[in-house]
Parts: C-alpha cells; sequence; structure tokens
C-alpha cells in the first residue's frame, strides 16, 4: 500500500447531486454559483477600487513588518559612537577606572589621572657598581654546578 493512501477507506457523505457539482467546479465547467462556490456579491467599480487599496495598505504595512534574514548570518545592531565610558589610569597605583560622563573625567583629571594607558615597556632601571657586583654573587650562587 502507497503511503499517501489511508489505512481505512471512509466513505463519502455528499450526495450524488454534491459530487456531481464539486467535479464540475473543480474542472471550471460550474455554470453560476453553485452550493460549492462562495457567493460573491455583486461590487461597484468604486468599491473593487477601495477594496484593492485597502488591500495594497495592508500588504505594505505587513512588508514593512516582515524581514528575511539568513541564520547563518543573523542581523547585527549598527555600531553607534559612544565616548563614555571612557578609561582612565593612574599610573602610580597602576590601577584603572571608567569615567562615565564628562564631568567625572575632569574630577578624575584633576585627581591627578591620565587619559594615556601605562606604558608597555617598564622603565629601564641603572644600577650602580656596588648593586651590580652584589648581584653577580647572588647570580652565581643559583648557578647549580653540572657534575
Amino acid at each position: 500500500m502507497p503511503l499517501n493512501e489511508a489505512e481505512s477507506f471512509r466513505y463519502s457523505t455528499l450526495t450524488t447531486q454534491q459530487k456531481a457539482e464539486a467535479m464540475k467546479s473543480i474542472y471550471g465547467l460550474a455554470e453560476g454559483p453553485t452550493s460549492m462556490t462562495p457567493a460573491i456579491p455583486e461590487m461597484s467599480f468604486e468599491e473593487r477600487i477601495k477594496l484593492r487599496r485597502l488591500l495594497d495598505s495592508m500588504d505594505q504595512k505587513e512588508a514593512g513588518t516582515m524581514k528575511e534574514f539568513d541564520l547563518n548570518k543573523p542581523p547585527v545592531a549598527p555600531y553607534v559612537y559612544s565616548e563614555y565610558p571612557f578609561l582612565m589610569y593612574d599610573h602610580e597605583s597602576r590601577t584603572m577606572r571608567a569615567a562615565r560622563n564628562y564631568d567625572e573625567r575632569q574630577q578624575m583629571l584633576a585627581q591627578g589621572w591620565s587619559e594615556e594607558a601605562y606604558p608597555a615597556d617598564p622603565p629601564v632601571i641603572t644600577l650602580s657598581a656596588s648593586d651590580r657586583a652584589e648581584a653577580q654573587e647572588i647570580d652565581k650562587q643559583l648557578v647549580k654546578k653540572k657534575r
């Protein structure tokens, strides 16, 4: 048995006259309104134009709300530039904090905060001759003897 056939056959409840009307309407041979076709009221030309305009406006409203998109690339909100929060840096304590608005940024600048990030390279420390000699002695003690 093919998949599209029902397992149990059901008999139609239509009369022979209704079956004949249905077959005629399927093939477009029905004459005049039948019980199988809906009754369409006669409309004047102006009423049909009003109906078309109404349907067009409804279609435009629905078209504006329905948007197609690719599931692999969902829509992304466009980037909007925002100056705040603005990161401020305190070089002495190596901390950073965000300024939420212009007034807070000005207060932090007055307190010694900087707009520039920490330097990428640590400052170069120069050792005196005695400090260098002491560091070399410590390095010698740290090196393991090879056997």
